[in-house]
């Protein structure tokens, strides 16, 4: 099998930038786990473009969060592993019109906006933040696309070391499935197997950042 070749360096901006698509992928990837393993105890809801989407376990509205996974995997993966880097930027851009874009189409058509966590018991108003954190979000995506277009082309194996991390950050998986699955609806196992999915969020680009072995 053909390894994967980093085409960058990893850099300031870029981790930056991953901290805040982790963010944002948070709300993804929560109910796409617990969709999965929590079943029909576990009822997720959101807003996209005025679209209003829902489910309960593994439904038809289901295949939103799927997409929504996969594509933040592959945003995630264009920063150091995409050749195309013309291809790279319109994926950073849509991830911006995704997220943040959204948000801001749902403020005009809402008095609020709202992120609800029944398990930890936290509801927050994003109404103050979301302005905040849109703009901080379009510096970030400009400063990663001009550094990047600054940046030399790079060789760099995917090696044993991702597969370490890769192995590290997605391998309780199976743990999830069993907190999550088991006890009941907001007990102590869901907030344990919820904990773990959040600190995933943040993890899964670690997978990512190309690392020199030593042969290289």
């Amino acid at each position: 099998m053909k390894k994967l070749i980093a085409h960058r360096k990893t850099n300031g901006w870029n981790t930056s930038t991953l901290i805040f698509i982790s963010l944002t992928f948070m709300v993804i990837w929560l109910p796409f786990v617990r969709s999965i393993f929590d079943g029909d105890s576990y009822v997720w809801g959101t807003n996209f473009f005025g679209l209003e989407l829902a489910g309960r376990g593994i439904s038809l509205d289901f295949l939103f969060l799927l997409v929504q996974v996969a594509f933040y995997f592959l945003v995630m993966y264009s920063f150091y592993w995409l050749s195309n880097r013309i291809l790279f930027y319109i994926l950073l851009g849509l991830w911006y019109l995704n997220s943040f874009g959204n948000l801001l189409v749902y403020m005009l058509l809402q008095d609020d906006v709202m992120f609800h966590g029944d398990t930890l018991n936290v509801h927050i108003s994003l109404f103050w933040i979301v302005i905040p954190l849109s703009i901080i979000a379009l510096f970030l995506v400009y400063n990663v696309i001009v550094k990047d277009m600054k940046s030399e082309n790079v060789s760099i194996k995917w090696n044993k070391k991702n597969n370490i991390y890769l192995l590290l950050i997605l391998g309780p998986i199976p743990i999830q499935a069993i907190l999550l699955a088991s006890g009941e609806p907001h007990g102590i196992t869901d907030q344990i197997g919820v904990i773990i999915s959040i600190l995933q969020c943040f993890l899964i680009p670690l997978i990512l950042v190309p690392r020199k072995s030593k042969a290289q």
